[in-house]
């Protein structure tokens, strides 16, 4: 599913990028653009990020 439509980023792209180590939706608009042009997106790129993040902090605690 398209998340960016501004620059074509799918969902496949934002979970690859979460799986490489991107850690906050800042570092997944810097590596591929999501949510730095228009910000409509921004809200998926967050919900699709919480997961891995929430993962990441549950196993560092």
């Amino acid at each position: 599913m398209v998340v960016c439509h501004c620059l074509a980023v799918n969902d496949s792209t934002i979970r690859e990028l979460l799986d490489s180590g991107a850690l906050s939706v800042e570092e997944i608009g810097t590596r591929c653009g999501a949510g730095t042009e228009c910000g409509s997106c921004v809200e998926q790129v967050r919900r699709l990020a919480v997961p891995q993040t929430f993962a990441i902090r549950s196993a560092v605690a």
